[in-house]
């Protein structure tokens, strides 16, 4: 989230720039025909639409008889199929789950390149780990996959923040995370979060996150000072910053100290004029974060997409969990919980710059299936379905610098998902994977769901 404009290089060329074949010759199009296409801008949608995909970008997309022939073009039928754009989700974290739920004692290199696999086969083609990250893994992962070292296909393109920043709280841990509070740089003085802001910069991450909350009062709350400082510094340095908030005051602090991004709607009161006209006015984008906290029982760990990659006594051990209410979901009632909900409807009708964020990688959210259950969360809670989808697509790759992709236009990367069923008639239709699409070529479902189980079997 450094630039606007920005484009990332990974080993399959996401640079979004065309590439000639064989020494300029133009290599072949491939032409997917006969699909309702959810263009993921506004309220766009095609029906019977033409998709004309050339070196990986969309060349053409229109309804299939405006779309110009091609005697050397390749055709794929999608008739009976719906096509939405890739999900891109800025707030997750990544490396930390494994069977039903996420340790600290998980993470490693190997645990960030399983869920990038999982991610990609749910159809989420960018993910953002926002703070969390130890040892600089992350970053040294996703410095890998720009460079093209990376030898495997079938991953998300990573974006992190590396290590993120919270207050230190005499005779107990941080408020960071619970899964990874060690992995948190507390910050004794404004100074000293300016250094880590600075050491940060140089590794060239992302974004930079900070947790400003006191967690229900029983950790220590970010000073303003030192809040600032780091915000300060982020923006010297061309850097957004991302502050985990919880109530209302929180939200206005974080805004009045330079915050770019509020990682958690505020969860209590509800939202008042006075924060409304801020977030409208200096344009700071919320995340959505509804699915981590909903509480809509166990059901949805029924669902046979959810089983195609999760192991049946993870499923078991996580609804024993939910249960008995171990998982400790973030809201504190239902009431809570439908005052969150209204809070989101507020903030679209008012047009805050609402963006989709799933929490993904810990608690109850499964890496790339949790960003299905977020969809579903938001129109649960009043947003229309093209809305849900536009703040999953196009509204989180503006939010991170992409340029070239998060909606299916010409010049964009064609990465896209064809589902079985329309998610605008059942949102939870988009789990009805056929495909998925990167830069218009099919991925290896088959082949990421046989590694992924024989690993989890193995218990690697």
């Amino acid at each position: 989230m450094r630039k606007e404009g920005r484009s990332v290089s990974t080993s399959h060329g996401a640079s979004g720039q065309s590439r000639d074949n064989r020494g300029g010759e133009r290599s072949a199009a491939v032409l997917f025909e006969g699909a309702r296409v959810i263009v993921g801008e506004g309220e766009l949608v095609i029906d019977d639409a033409g998709i004309l995909v050339r070196d990986g970008l969309i060349e053409q997309i229109g309804p299939r008889e405006a779309v110009t022939p091609d005697p050397a073009r390749e055709t794929v039928s999608l008739a009976g199929k719906t096509v939405m754009p890739a999900i891109i989700n800025p707030h997750g974290h990544i490396g930390y789950w494994r069977g039903a739920g996420a340790d600290s004692s998980h993470f490693s290199g190997e645990n960030i390149l399983d869920h990038l696999r999982r991610l990609a086969y749910y159809g989420v083609s960018v993910f953002q780990s926002l703070g969390t990250d130890r040892d600089d893994t992350e970053i040294r992962l996703r410095d890998m996959q720009r460079r093209g070292e990376l030898d495997d296909e079938g991953l998300a393109t990573l974006f992190t923040a590396g290590s993120g920043i919270a207050a230190p709280t005499p005779g107990s841990s941080n408020g960071g995370p619970f899964f990874a509070v060690d992995a948190v740089h507390e910050a004794t003085s404004a100074e000293d979060a300016r250094r880590h802001v600075r050491a940060l910069a140089a590794k060239d991450v992302d974004a930079v996150k900070l947790w400003l909350d006191d967690r229900h009062g029983t950790k220590a709350r970010l000073p303003p000072a030192i809040c600032r400082a780091i915000i300060d510094e982020a923006h010297t340095r061309g850097l957004k910053v991302a502050a985990h908030i919880y109530t209302v005051d929180d939200a206005k602090e974080a805004i009045h100290a330079g915050a770019d991004i509020l990682a958690h709607l505020p969860r209590t009161p509800e939202p008042d004029e006075e924060l409304i006209e801020l977030l409208t006015t200096r344009g700071t984008a919320v995340f959505t974060s509804m699915s981590i906290q909903r509480p809509d029982g166990d059901a949805w760990l029924d669902d046979p997409a959810l089983a195609e990659l999760a192991p049946v006594k993870a499923i078991a051990d996580l609804r024993a969990r939910i249960r008995s209410n171990a998982p400790q979901p973030l809201f504190d009632t239902t009431e809570a919980y439908q005052r969150m909900e209204r809070t989101l409807r507020t903030f679209f009708d008012a047009g805050v710059r609402v963006v989709f964020s799933a929490d993904t990688g810990l608690l109850t959210q499964f890496p790339g299936f949790a960003e299905h259950r977020e969809l579903e969360a938001l129109v649960a809670a009043g947003v229309s379905p093209l809305a849900a989808i536009e703040s999953a697509t196009q509204r989180s790759a503006d939010l991170l610098g992409l340029t070239d992709r998060g909606a299916l236009e010409p010049g964009k990367r064609a990465d896209f998902i064809v589902l079985d069923a329309d998610p605008l008639v059942h949102m939870p239709n988009t789990r009805r994977i056929d495909s998925v699409h990167l830069q218009g070529r099919p991925l290896d479902r088959r082949a990421i769901r046989d590694r992924v189980r024989k690993d989890a079997h193995s218990g690697a």
